[in-house]
């Protein structure tokens, strides 16, 4: 089920971005009753928040103008607060298209950071889907809860299941999955849980940061029978200037972020007694 439009009034907490003259976005929420909402030194009161709608110019008493919008994934994913640094969403949308995410899916993710990735795979999964999500650290993993219950709603809450455990040593305890991603160091010390857990013709998505790791990520795809069709590459973003009379590619761009490497869960027949 996709995630519910909001119309005005929007209720408290309704979050709504703000984009100005110079592009520049603000993540918001509209206040209780009562609160005012302070953006850059202006007050602007709960009344005239909750009123705004979806594509709406709003026009401030000093003057500054905001396209008002309910924020798209990318636009919370690049506003909501953070410490730990977020999969961008232009490695997100890859690993969503060449995971082979859909819904009603089984999905395991080992290593959470602050929920970026888990929000966008328990969009994809429905109402139907599951997601395991695996972290060795207890306040990314509550960090992780919250950002779902605050961004997505509650609902989604009841698909996801955090688990405060180290998989590398552990294994997976029993759980089955069509599709893990990882986001942590050294995926390739995954390679037997992850065999063990990934059902036949399935995925394993990894998002990793260096050349070296994506190697040894690679060979170890390559080593291990279970595994095949081992695949790595990036993305880069480059945005335009297109407004006459220049059009140019804009001075700066979204370079290397991380790499993703996958490979493909192998059928293999029941292992003859000697």
């Amino acid at each position: 089920m996709p995630r519910q439009k909001s119309t005005p009034p929007h209720p408290p907490g309704t979050h709504l971005v703000l984009v100005d003259e110079k592009d520049r976005q603000y993540l918001i929420q509209v206040p209780e009753p009562g609160r005012v909402l302070r953006l850059k030194g202006e007050n602007l009161d709960q009344e005239t928040v909750a009123g705004l709608h979806d594509g709406q110019l709003l026009v401030t008493p000093h003057h500054r103008r905001y396209l008002v919008f309910l924020p798209t994934m990318e636009q919370l994913v690049m506003n909501m607060p953070r410490e730990a640094q977020v999969i961008y969403p232009k490695d997100q949308a890859l690993l969503l298209f060449y995971g082979d995410v859909a819904p009603g899916m089984e999905v395991i993710e080992v290593g959470v950071g602050h929920g970026a990735f888990s929000m966008a795979l328990l969009r994809a999964l429905g109402p139907d889907g599951r997601l395991l999500s695996y972290d060795l650290r207890l306040d990314h993993l509550n960090r992780t809860r919250k950002n779902i219950g605050l961004y997505l709603g509650p609902e989604y809450l009841e698909r996801w299941e955090p688990v405060l455990a180290d998989p590398i040593a552990e294994g997976f305890g029993g759980h089955t999955c069509d599709r893990l991603f990882t986001d942590i160091p050294e995926p390739w010390q995954l390679i037997t849980p992850a065999a063990e857990a990934i059902a036949p013709g399935g995925i394993w998505a990894a998002y990793i940061p260096t050349v070296l790791q994506l190697m040894q990520q690679m060979e170890a795809l390559s080593a291990e029978r279970c595994f095949c069709l081992p695949t790595s590459f990036e993305t880069l973003q480059r945005y335009w200037h297109a407004r006459h009379p220049s059009v140019r590619p804009k001075h700066t761009m979204r370079g290397h972020t991380g790499f993703i490497v996958t490979g493909r869960r192998r059928w293999l027949p029941p292992a003859q007694p000697d």
